[in-house]
């Protein structure tokens, strides 16, 4: 979760796909690249759910979030099958729509670290009790740790644990495309909050500086907001400066 304040969202149509086609209300333009990262921004938080596709039309969604009818549209018109939900972490606005795509989709399952496991039906831990609503949703089916590996079509991906903005935060590394799933932890131009009950400072800087570790072309998808490269947040995010400048 994120507040406007803290960054820019996208409030446009378009939808960004990994710089390669465009989704839009003018219509579908099909991106060149075997691997895809649809990128569509829902509810008032505007939470990106990525839908990530590989070669078919099986794909991963990544945080379905609230208000989900422009991701199930999307999935829908493009006949896609969804082959698993992966959360990167369990506050409110990256899981509200888990129940929706579970039903219009034959429960795939879903995973998530197992530190947050138990989040999807604990309003208190999932932040929705502090927004004025209680969300649950179906149980998770398996865990994911770090170092794992994670099938995405054809394409394999690593698990990072990236625990700061909540303990079970995760993203996905897809080294051969230079492709970080990055949840809420770092944006264009500034990083997730850690003043939540369950977030730690601590943990979060030691996340954000192994996210330093990654080649510089490596292209982030963050949990709202554009996507943009570790090498232009090198340089430019006052927080990366910050740690770059004591390292």
């Amino acid at each position: 979760m994120v507040s406007n304040a803290e960054h820019p969202v996208n409030t446009t149509n378009v939808v960004e796909i990994n710089m390669h086609g465009t989704l839009g209300t003018g219509g579908y333009y099909p991106p060149i690249m075997a691997f895809d990262v649809y990128s569509i921004p829902l509810g008032p938080w505007q939470t990106n759910a990525l839908v990530l596709q590989s070669t078919n039309n099986e794909v991963t969604i990544c945080d379905p979030g609230m208000d989900p009818a422009p991701l199930l549209d999307h999935l829908q018109q493009h006949d896609l099958l969804v082959k698993q939900i992966i959360l990167t972490h369990a506050h409110v606005d990256h899981i509200a729509g888990i129940d929706a795509v579970s039903h219009c989709f034959g429960d795939p399952p879903i995973l998530v670290h197992p530190e947050e496991q138990q989040w999807l039906n604990q309003p208190e831990l999932n932040l929705s009790s502090l927004s004025g609503f209680d969300v649950t949703s179906r149980p998770a089916t398996g865990t994911i740790v770090d170092g794992q590996s994670v099938s995405v079509g054809v394409e394999e991906a690593k698990v990072w644990h990236l625990p700061g903005h909540s303990p079970g935060s995760i993203g996905l590394y897809f080294q051969t495309k230079n492709i970080l799933i990055g949840g809420d932890t770092l944006f264009q131009g500034s990083i997730g909050r850690t003043d939540f009950p369950t977030s730690e400072p601590e943990a979060m800087e030691a996340s954000l500086r192994r996210l330093l570790t990654l080649p510089d072309e490596t292209r982030v998808y963050p949990g709202h907001g554009p996507s943009t490269t570790i090498g232009q947040e090198r340089q430019t995010n006052p927080f990366l400066r910050a740690l770059v400048a004591t390292s």
